[in-house]
């Protein structure tokens, strides 16, 4: 059994981990962008004519369209920094990827930890 002593291993997956929580914050972001744009994206202008406004707010529908660049831009972020440090990283230094794909659910705790602490 060559390679990496076992003392080093878990610190190894630690470091990951914790990359993949950093990486996981503005994941969060665009994950939280996206469940509001789901749930609102559909008010326009249009709806004001409605009696009831459709269930939109004058907020929701000026504040649509800086949520959805919020959701392209922090998609578009989380996107190249998992795949830069998921993918092309360890490819280019020829090291296995499967440390850090085992951690690479972490990315969703920052959401989760929002959600849960929401409501």
């Amino acid at each position: 059994m060559g390679g990496v002593p076992r003392a080093r291993r878990p610190v190894k997956y630690a470091v990951h981990t914790l990359a993949h929580l950093l990486i996981g914050l503005p994941a969060a972001v665009a994950l939280l962008c996206a469940r509001w744009y789901v749930a609102h994206g559909h008010c326009g202008t249009e709806d004001l004519r409605l009696p009831g406004l459709d269930n939109c707010t004058y907020d929701q529908i000026e504040d649509s369209g800086f949520v959805l660049i919020g959701l392209i831009l922090f998609g578009v972020v989380s996107g190249l920094l998992l795949l830069l440090y998921d993918y092309l990283r360890p490819r280019l230094a020829e090291r296995p990827l499967m440390p850090r794909l085992l951690t690479l659910p972490a990315v969703l705790l920052p959401y989760a930890v929002y959600v849960a602490n929401a409501g």
